[in-house]
């Protein structure tokens, strides 16, 4: 910052509102970093950059697509078979989803295949019904 000679009052009131108008400006940069700030740091922002920057690579792509049909397998599994209801529901729903967590990791481009065919289907049906 630099020092400046103030001889009058007019000289004066000048500096003053030069320095004021400068501490606003300072003031809403301020507090435009820290919205972005607190912005970035909400686990939903953080959950979505990742996303966003996964989404561009393919393998995650297929890792993700391969979790979550496990997932979803497993689930489906556990509710049919009872897993926590009793002993032979817990052993017959872990062999299952052995059986089926092998089938789905030597199948699942096949399978991503089928539901893509599958929706891309319904979508040009839907399509359809709407044009008529």
């Amino acid at each position: 910052m630099e020092r400046q000679e103030i001889s009058t009052h007019t000289e004066l009131a000048i500096r003053i509102m030069h320095l004021k108008a400068e501490k606003f400006r300072q003031e809403e940069v301020l507090k435009n970093s820290f919205r972005e700030f607190f912005y970035t740091l909400q686990p939903a922002t953080i959950i979505k950059e990742t996303l966003h920057e996964l989404s561009q690579d393919k393998e995650v792509q297929f890792d993700l697509a391969k979790a979550g049909l496990n997932m979803g397998a497993n689930f489906i599994i556990d509710k049919v078979l009872g897993k926590n209801r009793s002993i032979k529901g817990y052993l017959s729903s872990l062999l299952l989803e052995r059986v089926s967590g092998s089938f789905i990791n030597d199948n699942v481009s096949k399978i991503m295949e089928g539901v893509g065919k599958f929706f891309k289907r319904n979508n040009q049906k839907t399509e359809n019904n709407n044009q008529h």
